[in-house]
């Protein structure tokens, strides 16, 4: 009796452990999203150089580094749809395989590839760091508006969310879209959805309400690929 005691305490215990891990939206946190961070969003990109040094690399080359300080015209506060590294490097090989070859481009050091990202030209890369940025709100997921959106034979029919002017002018429509859980529709994870109105691409959010003193970062996957807005 003691030993059946003892183990039904251990898988409560257990099963305590395990629940209280779990994020509100059942998304397992990694190190693009630990949360509240009392820097500005420079210092928290240079704290993070796995997935954000290339987006770093450019921004002080071109002079963007103001707009995450929060000191530019674009607001003390902003909304940052993350570009991370993996996005960044990604548009780099495929540019030089095209001018070169795919096996050449995946033999590149990340020496090489940082070179790639000195010579993108400037007014390039200010356009797809501008794109990604709603200027002066931060905006949480939570604040996002829900939709829907669906593509049959090329024709997209939306519906709910909201169209934003991004700081490059460029127009994005954003939406959120809760999945259904145990049965029930709309009590499932909340995720986030970008739809471009250039390249008609719907792009997912992986990492939420990464909050910084001068804003909020919500990061992309890391499939997204500069260029997909």
């Amino acid at each position: 009796m003691k030993n059946i005691r003892h183990s039904l305490y251990l898988f409560l215990a257990l099963s305590f452990v395990l629940l209280s891990g779990c994020t509100k939206y059942d998304f397992v946190e990694t190190g693009r999203a630990n949360g509240n961070h009392n820097t500005t969003m420079w210092e928290y990109f240079k704290s993070d150089p796995y997935n954000w040094s290339l987006l770093v690399r450019l921004s002080s080359r071109i002079g963007l580094q103001d707009v995450f300080e929060g000191k530019s015209s674009y607001g003390k506060e902003i909304t940052f749809l993350g570009i991370t590294n993996h996005s960044i490097r990604r548009y780099l090989l495929k540019k030089y395989a095209e001018a070169h070859s795919e096996e050449e481009a995946q033999s590149l050091t990340p020496e090489q590839t940082e070179a790639l990202a000195d010579d993108l030209d400037a007014n390039e890369a200010k356009a797809f760091i501008l794109s990604s940025i709603i200027p002066k709100r931060a905006i949480t997921l939570e604040e996002f508006k829900l939709g829907s959106f669906i593509e049959q034979n090329g024709v997209q029919e939306r519906t709910g969310g909201e169209n934003y002017t991004m700081a490059s002018g460029k127009v994005l429509w954003l939406y959120t879209f809760k999945d259904a859980y145990a049965g029930v529709p709309g009590a499932g994870r909340l995720h986030l959805y970008i739809v471009s109105s250039d390249t008609k691409k719907k792009s997912e959010i992986a990492s939420h309400n990464i909050r910084t003193t001068t804003g909020i970062v919500h990061s992309l996957q890391y499939s997204f690929t500069l260029g997909d807005f």
